[in-house]
């Protein structure tokens, strides 16, 4: 049976969707599908496309002979067990990371929280002052699976995540994307990373974005839609049904400038907030990050 030889870890919101994307296009890759099996991160509570781990191979039937083969479950990074756990199985194994800013990056894993009906607080400070509560397991929405989705601040610590991969791994086998780069230079990017996997470059020279920030039309038949997905992914764990992502997708708007907008003052406070995650991603790195870092109300 094939095994996967790369792992896209994340970070959510930093570009991976569009990235998984574009790899599942490439002749000589082979992305699983679902996008995120989540197999790994046995320490958070997820919707897992595979119980065992016979399962678990099955999800990469039909990639023998491909060059490069991985799947792309985002928690895999915030995880604490995660990535010890694939070393176990696959000790050779190579992993994707996606950065950016965690000031936008908070942001908008909140707006996908507001989007998947996880979070019922559409105000980002406000949902930020919930999060004492939150982690004693008050104040949390209906249904809620998973309290530490709802604690940003830790979601969006890539510093402290990052600086954990590499106490496990080798830095000849991680390889780093900045959402920066992928704005600005996507064919920088993409060469990159296939010489990274190993394999040919495809001369790709469009990149779509995917993911686009949305919010739930309806809430209520939005929480629906999701808890019947849920109950398949349980029932047929790894299958699709091909009508669960189109439903979601009707019951979603764009939102608003002003939804989207961040206060001066917002900003500020979470670029304090997150100084000493960008400093330990600065100096990991060796990249200049100071742009991240700069007061937004001067």
């Amino acid at each position: 049976m094939t095994v996967p030889n790369f792992f896209l870890i994340g970070a959510p919101k930093c570009g991976t969707t569009s990235v998984a994307a574009w790899l599942a296009q490439h002749g000589q890759v082979f992305m699983c599908t679902p996008k995120e099996p989540f197999f790994f991160c046995t320490d958070i509570a997820a919707q897992r496309a595979a119980r065992t781990w016979e399962e678990y191979l099955r999800l990469f039937d039909g990639a023998a002979g491909v060059r490069a083969v991985g799947e792309a479950s985002t928690s895999y990074l915030r995880s604490r067990v995660a990535v010890p756990a694939i070393l176990e199985r696959l000790l050779g194994a190579r992993f994707v990371v996606c950065l950016r800013n965690p000031v936008d990056m908070v942001a908008s894993v909140h707006g996908q929280m507001v989007r998947g009906v996880r979070e019922d607080v559409r105000d980002l400070a406000a949902a930020l002052a919930l999060e004492p509560a939150r982690r004693r397991g008050e104040r949390l929405p209906p249904g809620t699976q998973e309290p530490a989705d709802l604690i940003y601040s830790e979601t969006c610590a890539l510093g402290s995540q990052l600086a954990r991969l590499y106490d496990n791994v080798d830095r000849e086998r991680v390889h780093l994307v900045f959402m920066d780069d992928l704005r600005t230079d996507p064919r920088r990017v993409w060469t990159n990373l296939q010489a990274f996997l190993g394999v040919d470059d495809d001369g790709r020279s469009a990149f779509a974005a995917e993911n686009a920030r949305a919010v739930p039309r309806f809430a209520a038949a939005s929480r629906v839609v999701r808890g019947l997905q849920r109950a398949k992914n349980w029932v047929m764990p790894g299958r699709s049904l091909g009508i669960g992502a189109g439903l979601s997708r009707a019951l979603e708007r764009t939102p608003t400038a002003a939804e989207m907008a961040m206060t001066p003052a917002l900003r500020a406070y979470l670029t304090r907030r997150f100084a000493p995650e960008i400093d330990i991603l600065e100096r990991l790195t060796e990249r200049d990050l100071s742009a991240w870092v700069k007061d937004e109300t001067a």
